[in-house]
């Protein structure tokens, strides 16, 4: 049986120790075509079983290790062909320390961890064949079978290792690697195989490097799966036009004072007076605060926002700190019009992938905003979990430099909720960081999963194998010698020891330069904006005059890069506040849109924030035109004997439309409001209703308004 599985390299001497792991010692003489591999897998014959063991150290023993034998192994150094194959074979032998792993079947189908029966001295010990090592980790990774290939193992590159992508879920995962080893590359791998059944995952990407292809022609996560990116960055903005949300700032006014004040304001803070007001406000109380403070700023007057706060005003001192503490983050994160929030959960809802790129925020308002997500879905999972809702949304989030929110003097505490609580809500964490021996060792000694590449402290892989004891000292000595990029060391909780292996290579699977082509062909976001972003009558006349500015100035709606060029951009909202009705002016004035002249306080235009969200909310409506004209196409092929006619538009006046009753009610009376490149608006007479008829349809079957 043993010449099945392998080759005879040895005998078993015994056990050395049983405290905290079984180690053991073998005897390998010496052979021409074998010599013992450090992190190799040996079998030791033990009966009705066979020992799985791994090789931890070697140290050549015999008589060419006494005295007499150095010496003249010194006299024959520089002659080495001296030493012939035969007294290399009588005088060499190794001793070699082995770790005990686990029992494998005599018929090779069942891995059991742990030790039962220690084998017998001289017991047979074999060198196994690429097939039982391979037998090996399928066995020990037996619920690793249905998971992606992540890798080859390390000592053998025709072994592939699987990695069961759902073992993330719920779960504490931690990626250690100094920069260039392979952190990056394995989130990509992650991320890019993530499926919908896994839930949402939401990586917060400090580096603006997971998104599209680098400058170094690196490929990112949208050029491999449908994504959506929250960025502020111009260029990658311009670049990929879908799946991109550009604003990276949230409404204060959606949440509760009790949840968003002590995220926003220091935790050194937290006994102060002031601190304690904002704390008691109601949700009406913080919404009339914030948008005063968001118009008036610094000039605010203090008994007005004593009056809002519901305290007595005696001294400035009262509110100054108020001031002090909000309108700073409010300048860097607030914005009324923003629909980051609704985005980011309905993009949960769907269980997509979210990367949040927060590498042009100051790392004080990317933590802040950081903690707003996390902190929300952990509240919310939180309550539904303690009303007994069975299905939670499952959520991971990924966090990059981790030693600065759950390291042990740098705690964050929405992230050492997550850390510590998260599973029991259905929200995992995929911790990733440099240095490990920063992580508060209660957090660290709960992972679920580690992938531990190159690192060079001592104090950080001591608190490694201090969180985890599989981790032992011929593995912590690999990973501090062997400076290899992609190398990792992955042991998960269902795992009995520890693999090494070659993580595949990102580069190498995906295509660069594929995002803008693959997002456009999966729009993700766009119907996510047309369920949140809602749009009444005198938003859509305004929208419609936006939309005649471009198109009387010949600017194309999907050319973002010119109408956000400073020069247009200004032209723009100038140029279409002119077209705007005394009524719309109003409108957007109380909901303050509209840029004011400093002295007088008149509008001249609309602002620039308002702009942005104009510009999404028109392409928004061209989309939805596109759809109706994608509609009629359909419904045309579907009734081509239909023979209902709109008349041909002779001026921008009056449109009737003939219908046949034999056909059904069809509405006469539809009159001319505007037109696109692709589409007739028209509003109908009885109910004001607005129809957009796609100009394709113009004297050919129309079937958009049948009864």
């Amino acid at each position: 049986m043993s010449k099945k599985i392998g080759e005879p390299i040895g005998i078993f001497l015994g056990v050395e120790s049983t405290t905290y792991e079984y180690l053991a010692s073998i005897i390998a003489p010496y052979q021409l075509d074998y010599s013992p591999t450090m992190g190799a897998f040996i079998i030791i014959d033990n009966f009705d079983e066979y020992i799985v063991a791994r090789i931890m150290d070697y140290i050549p023993q015999g008589e060419m290790t006494s005295y007499w034998g150095k010496k003249w192994l010194s006299e024959v150094a520089l002659t080495p062909d001296v030493i012939g194959q035969d007294i290399k074979t009588r005088k060499i032998s190794y001793s070699v320390k082995i770790k005990l792993l686990g029992r494998l079947s005599k018929d090779l189908t069942e891995f059991i961890p742990g030790i039962k029966k220690i084998p017998h001295i001289t017991s047979k010990v074999i060198q196994p064949h690429t097939r039982i090592v391979e037998i090996i980790c399928n066995k020990a990774l037996k619920d690793m079978e249905e998971g992606i290939h992540i890798g080859q193992y390390w000592t053998n590159e025709d072994i592939n290792i699987h990695f069961d992508m759902k073992s993330l879920v719920g779960k504490r995962t931690f990626i250690f690697a100094r920069a260039g080893y392979g952190k990056s590359n394995l989130m990509k791998l992650i991320a890019s195989n993530w499926k919908q059944d896994f839930g949402s995952l939401i990586i917060f990407d400090p580096e603006g490097e997971y998104s599209i292809t680098d400058k170094k022609g690196r490929p990112g996560i949208m050029d491999k799966i449908p994504s959506i990116l929250i960025t502020n960055r111009i260029g990658v903005r311009d670049y990929l036009n879908t799946n991109v949300y550009d604003n990276l700032q949230f409404d204060f006014r959606v949440f509760h004072p009790r949840f968003i004040i002590p995220i926003i304001v220091s935790e050194t803070k937290y006994e102060l007076v002031f601190f304690n007001k904002l704390m008691s406000l109601n949700r009406e109380q913080w919404y009339e605060l914030v948008d005063y403070l968001y118009e008036m700023r610094y000039s605010a007057d203090y008994p007005k926002i004593a009056e809002i706060m519901g305290i007595n005003y005696e001294k400035p001192v009262d509110v100054t700190p108020v001031l002090n503490n909000i309108i700073p983050p409010m300048d860097q994160l607030h914005d009324p019009d923003s629909q980051l929030f609704s985005i980011i959960e309905q993009a949960v809802n769907k269980n997509s992938i979210i990367i949040i790129d927060i590498s042009l925020m100051a790392s004080n308002n990317a933590l802040n905003l950081a903690s707003m997500i996390i902190s929300k879905f952990f509240r919310k999972n939180q309550s539904e979990f303690t009303i007994g809702k069975e299905e939670l949304k499952k959520i991971t989030f990924v966090v990059e430099e981790a030693q600065s929110v759950i390291g042990g003097s740098t705690n964050v505490s929405r992230f050492v909720e997550l850390a510590k609580e998260g599973r029991k809500y259905q929200l995992g964490g995929i911790f990733i960081t440099q240095q490990p021996g920063s992580i508060s060792m209660d957090i660290l000694s709960q992972g679920d999963n580690f992938f531990v590449f190159h690192l060079l402290s001592k104090d950080d892989l001591k608190a490694l194998q201090k969180s985890n004891a599989h981790f032992s000292n011929d593995i912590l000595t690999q990973v501090l010698s062997e400076p290899i990029p992609g190398k990792a060391y992955m042991w998960s909780s269902h795992q009995p020891f520890v693999i090494p292996l070659q993580i595949n290579n990102f580069e190498t699977i995906v295509k660069p330069h594929q995002a803008k082509d693959l997002q456009a062909e999966n729009d993700l976001l766009m119907p996510i904006l047309k369920e949140i972003v809602q749009i009444d009558k005198v938003e859509q006349n305004i929208i419609d005059k936006f939309l005649t500015f471009l198109s009387k100035n010949n600017l194309n709606i999907e050319d973002r890069q010119t109408i956000f060029s400073d020069d247009i951009k200004k032209q723009i909202t100038v140029g279409t506040f002119k077209l705007l009705e005394k009524n719309e002016v109003k409108n957007l004035d109380k909901k303050n849109r509209l840029a004011k002249n400093r002295e007088t306080r008149k509008p001249y235009a609309l602002s620039f924030t308002y702009f942005g969200e104009l510009y999404q909310k028109a392409r928004i409506n061209i989309s939805d035109v596109d759809d109706e004209e994608k509609r009629y196409d359909n419904e045309k092929e579907e009734s081509k004997s239909d023979d209902l006619w709109v008349k041909p538009i002779d001026s921008k006046e009056d449109v009737s439309v003939d219908s046949d009753q034999k056909k059904g009610d069809f509405v006469d009376g539809l009159y001319f409001v505007w037109e696109t490149d692709k589409a007739v608006k028209f509003s109908r007479e009885s109910d004001d209703k607005i129809l957009w008829i796609p100009k394709a349809a113009i004297n050919g079957p129309w079937l958009t308004d049948r009864n």
